[in-house]
């Protein structure tokens, strides 16, 4: 009897690997079939309609090979484009990282009323881009906004001017709306990171004399290295693709001082219906954003290690 029961034993244990992983994959089916139906679908779609002259008001499409990204390198504003995509980018990251680390240090002190003053601070978050764009374009009309007036009466602008009428200033106007709409981000995971810190640490350095200054530089920013490149590349990819905010506070003007990649790729879409040209577009934005992504796995492959 007890021979038979360790024969049958194993062909009991396979039997119930073999359902498990059954049950494993049935729960994963619903998973892979949506990757495949909305994610790796239209990216292999988007591929092929940047080598096609597809257009939202054309029957026919054409395979026109490398047409679209000839066209592209080929129009010299593609460059102030990208530029302006560069600068957007850079300097909303620069600034959300910085405002962020900063609050996150007052926060991370023991306070009275620190849970009303993180729920405060939390406000521009959950504020819909259009509400933000509709204010900001009303404080700064050049006949009544409130903002254009003072600098009006301050001789800083001329009389029925505005920020953002002019070329230079507009982009950095842009770029201030959104770092004050997106820090609470970087401000929650730099707060959390901060919690996280061991005080022995902070202990042992007050022991050795260590300043405040000295503390922050020593030791609290390499203990926030790892948490700086992650939120750094996520902002990039997030901010290089946003499209809303500086769409409806400037639409890509004045004179397109204000355009980058993600608002040309609508106006060549439903300005112009070049969904081809489009769509070759996109494809280089992507790339840009696929070296992001290579960068943060080969940092987390590093930060394992």
């Amino acid at each position: 009897m007890r021979s038979g029961i360790s024969l049958h034993k194993p062909r009991l244990l396979g039997s119930y690997e073999r359902r498990h992983k059954l049950i494993g994959f049935a729960f994963a089916i619903p998973v892979v079939v949506f990757l495949l139906m909305f994610v790796l679908y239209p990216v292999l779609y988007n591929v092929w309609l940047s080598f096609t002259d597809a257009s939202l008001i054309k029957k026919t499409t054409n395979f026109v090979g490398i047409q679209n990204y000839i066209k592209i390198f080929s129009n010299k504003l593609f460059l102030k484009y990208f530029w302006n995509t560069c600068k957007w980018t850079f300097w909303s990251v620069v600034g959300q990282l910085l405002l962020g680390l900063g609050i996150a240090l007052i926060i991370a002190r023991p306070m009275k009323g620190g849970t009303a003053l993180r729920s405060f601070l939390l406000i521009p978050y959950v504020v819909p881009a259009v509400t933000l764009a509709l204010v900001s374009k009303w404080i700064m009309n050049s006949d009544y906004g409130i903002v254009s007036y003072w600098l009006q009466q301050a001789g800083l602008l001329e009389a029925r001017q505005s920020l953002l009428a002019m070329q230079g200033p507009a982009m950095w106007v842009v770029v201030i709306l959104n770092i004050w709409r997106s820090y609470p981000f970087t401000m929650l995971i730099y707060w959390a990171a901060l919690k996280s810190i061991d005080r022995e640490i902070y202990e042992a350095a007050t022991v050795d004399g260590a300043n405040k200054w000295r503390t922050f530089i020593h030791m609290t920013l390499p203990q926030l290295k790892n948490t700086t490149i992650v939120l750094a590349v996520l902002r990039v990819i997030w901010t290089a693709t946003y499209y809303d905010l500086i769409f409806m506070v400037t639409g890509g003007g004045p004179s397109g001082s204000t355009t980058h990649l993600p608002i040309l790729i609508y106006q060549a879409s439903f300005g112009s219906y070049q969904i081809g040209y489009a769509s070759a577009i996109s494809m280089i934005l992507g790339a840009l954003m696929f070296v992001c992504i290579i960068f943060y796995v080969m940092k987390s492959g590093l930060t394992e290690d």
